[in-house]
């Protein structure tokens, strides 16, 4: 699979990206509380990405339609640049403007949805017309996709803290303008489906309803959907009760924090791994285990032992790149190729706007029930997801559309 033209580089544009990404989830909510010493101002700016994600999200289906994937992600990368740049070079000029802010802000996130969604609908036509339709060949495909995400997730945080330290949270800012650059120049050189196909670039079918009316006509795909936003709801407030749960019930060692975070991230990243060498080969029974391990150890969380509540992060994590792979696998194989552009910027939007909902949540439900009661509550939708997910496996016999 890797030596299909342009995935190995899909990866590293991704890698790329997504390690830039994570330093400015760091930098800049610093940069803009060591430079106004307002948290208010810090989460406006949050806030206002957000926005820019699930406002143009909701519309991007059919741009990335009419554009085509590569273009997408060219254009999105290269919009991000002087984006991103613009904030230190803001900084240089003497100044901080919080307007100017929030729109480069929300045009960060704007270019998110569309990008993600391009990045997935790419992978059948690198494949090719006969491997682009194989479900178990797309799968490992978003899983070595998936991989990426979740290695600079383990990278990005630890290096942007130092790097922050070192240089700034503005010089951290031109690094991730650096990463868009080089994921720009790795997609336009070496990522290049064959010209004689596209699974975007029409837009025969009006776009009522976006994507949403594909999912909820598809019996599977229903499931799916519920299964993702049941399980999106609840993994992100996680990390949100963690700090909590240490400081309340295990000690109050931030080190306790950082080992229950890197267990959670070992998952991830060994489970990765699985899904790009092994996913081929699971069957029905081999995911029906994987949505089992997804949810039984978040009930471990419940317990007061370090090292019961890492061992149950840990393989939560291990089950959930199997998981997303199948979903994203299914989401763009069972819709036809012109309708794929809504469904996948449907699908991104609303896994971003459920876990945003799930972790801005967390704070008031920890205030008024505690972390326990909050835990026992994120098991139970993650069971529920797991049992959709199943169920969405098994409700009717695997369909899928051919890749032109």
């Amino acid at each position: 699979m890797l030596r299909t033209p342009g995935l190995t580089a899909l990866f590293i544009a991704k890698l790329l990206s997504t390690f830039g990404s994570w330093l400015t989830l760091l930098a800049l909510p610093w940069f803009v509380l060591v430079t106004t010493s307002s948290p208010v101002k810090m989460s406006f700016i949050l806030t206002a990405e957000f926005l820019g994600v699930v406002i143009v999200g909701l519309l991007s289906g059919k741009l990335v339609a009419r554009l085509g994937t590569r273009r997408t992600m060219l254009i999105g990368d290269a919009a991000r640049v002087p984006l991103m740049a613009w904030i230190p070079l803001q900084h240089l000029a003497g100044g901080v403007n919080l307007p100017i802010l929030l729109a480069v802000s929300f045009g960060l996130g704007a270019f998110t949805t569309p990008y993600v969604s391009s990045q997935r609908l790419i992978l059948p036509q690198l494949l090719g017309p006969v491997h682009g339709s194989d479900e178990k060949l797309v799968g490992r495909a978003n899983s070595l996709i998936d991989a990426a995400t979740r290695i600079a997730a383990l990278a990005g945080p630890a290096v942007g803290g130092i790097l922050i330290a070192l240089l700034g949270p503005a010089q951290v800012l031109w690094i991730d303008a650096g990463t868009y650059l080089a994921s720009l120049l790795i997609v336009f050189a070496f990522v290049r489906p064959p010209a004689n196909r596209s699974v975007t670039g029409s837009d025969e079918h009006p776009a009522k309803g976006g994507g949403y009316r594909d999912v909820l006509s598809d019996p599977t795909l229903r499931l799916f959907g519920i299964a993702l936003v049941l399980v999106t709801l609840a993994v992100p407030a996680i990390f949100l009760c963690l700090p909590v749960l240490v400081l309340h019930d295990l000690g109050g060692d931030p080190r306790t924090l950082g080992l229950l975070t890197a267990a959670n991230g070992a998952g991830l990243a060994f489970g990765s791994l699985v899904a790009v060498t092994a996913l081929s080969r699971m069957g029905t029974t081999a995911l029906t285990a994987a949505a089992v391990l997804l949810c039984v150890p978040l009930w471990l969380l419940l317990a007061q032992q370090p090292a019961v509540v890492a061992t149950g992060l840990f393989l939560t994590g291990l089950a959930t790149p199997m998981l997303a792979a199948t979903l994203i696998t299914r989401f763009t194989l069972r819709t036809p190729p012109d309708r794929r552009p809504h469904v996948l910027a449907a699908v991104t939007t609303t896994e971003n706007l459920a876990g945003f909902i799930g972790f801005t949540a967390a704070g008031p439900a920890l205030q008024l029930a505690g972390p326990r009661l909050v835990f026992a509550a994120i098991a139970v939708l993650a069971a529920a997801g797991a049992a959709m997910f199943v169920l969405g496996l098994r409700v009717v016999p695997d369909v899928s559309y051919a890749s032109t």
